[in-house]
């Protein structure tokens, strides 16, 4: 009698074009209503169905799916965990500096060059950047997952999604469910007399407690105006310990570290439309390279008292204002075909100075 009843209901709602998203399964570029993105589909008016939702990860690649190898590792060709004897490898972890390039990202370029001077032993660098990722991800990636490739050198290039402003509440405040907790929701939530149920639940959408408030999340609305009221996704002190717990992880396991400072010819003056449409940034307080400036303090802060390898490429690339125009896309943030050469070079000469890997 209840299954005809949930049936029924279920048919009902389906008639009436009855439709709602219990879980959030797209994210705007990073912000999401409700709180942190966890979205299945990341990305999806770019680069459909790429991702899925990941209880530990928040979201993680589609393995097996295009560019993304078996491993989820952006890669044409397939990366077992065991390592072959030979081979020397480099875990590159980041967020979409690391994922994107074209034609292909500074992983790959890095790649070529460590090889073309190597001699004797193979090398791979293995890409394990993920669009919208904080260090808090890259650090539990790590930890439950990268390692488990065996790398002799793991190189993290944080730093942009850390400082921008969370939606009502930091990365590491949202509970970690199950993975069988994450896997019946993702499967509930195709059902409408579920997605109903939940809407009545929660109130019929409203937004959490301390998130912002409804109009902020209105189509159209200006996030950005009072983004500065919320927290940073990952506050300094935290992006602080991910990146000493991703060194003091990787040392354990026999591998050595690098950090990367991230480039940027980003201004507050001249700040992409994105970024304020969904509230990355505010419209007053601190100018977003202050900001920017502190969180890559920081990397070589830790990277001195961690003796890690520096790879500054911010400083690198202000040093060279006559060619940093050119290296950078027009958001300040992601790097041009031209910007993915130069470091790439760096990264190259920096771990050879260093010995490495």
């Amino acid at each position: 009698m209840a299954l005809s009843l949930f049936a029924a209901a279920e048919i009902v709602l389906r008639l009436v074009g009855f439709e709602w998203q219990p879980i959030p399964e797209r994210i705007w570029v990073g912000r999401l209503a409700g709180g942190i993105p966890t979205g299945e589909v990341v990305f999806d008016r770019f680069v459909p169905g790429l991702f899925t939702r990941d209880a530990l990860l928040f979201w993680r690649p589609v393995a097996g799916r295009p560019p993304f190898n078996a491993a989820g590792l952006r890669d044409d060709e397939e990366t077992s965990t065991h390592k072959p004897g030979g081979e020397l490898r480099i875990l590159a972890l980041g967020d979409s500096c690391t994922f994107l390039g074209e034609p292909l990202p500074w992983p790959d370029r890095l790649e070529e060059r460590l090889n073309a001077a190597a001699r004797g032993n193979r090398i791979r660098v293995l890409n394990a950047g993920v669009p919208a990722w904080s260090s808090l991800q890259g650090r539990r990636y790590l930890l439950s997952r990268g390692l488990a490739f065996e790398p002799d050198l793991v190189i993290v290039y944080f730093g942009w999604n850390d400082h921008w402003r969370a939606t009502s509440r930091p990365d590491a405040d949202f509970e970690v469910p199950g993975e069988s907790a994450v896997s019946l929701q993702r499967a509930l939530a195709h059902l409408r007399v579920y997605q109903g149920l939940t809407r009545i639940l929660k109130g019929g959408g409203k937004p959490e407690s301390g998130g912002p408030p409804a109009e902020l999340r209105a189509r159209g609305a200006d996030l950005a105006q009072d983004a500065d009221r919320q927290p940073f996704r990952v506050p300094i002190a935290q992006f602080e310990d991910n990146l000493v717990a991703m060194i003091d992880a990787a040392t354990a396991a026999g591998a050595r570290s690098a950090l990367v400072t991230a480039p940027s010819t980003l201004r507050s003056s001249r700040l992409p439309d994105y970024l304020l449409a969904h509230g990355f940034v505010a419209r007053q307080g601190e100018p977003v390279e202050a900001i920017h400036a502190r969180y890559a303090d920081a990397v070589r802060r830790i990277a001195a008292s961690r003796r890690a390898i520096l790879i500054d490429a911010e400083r690198a690339f202000a040093s060279r204002p006559e060619a940093a125009d050119a290296w950078m896309r027009e958001d300040g943030i992601h790097l041009t075909a031209a910007g993915i050469e130069a470091l790439a070079d760096q990264v190259a000469h920096d771990l050879a100075a260093a010995g490495a890997p």
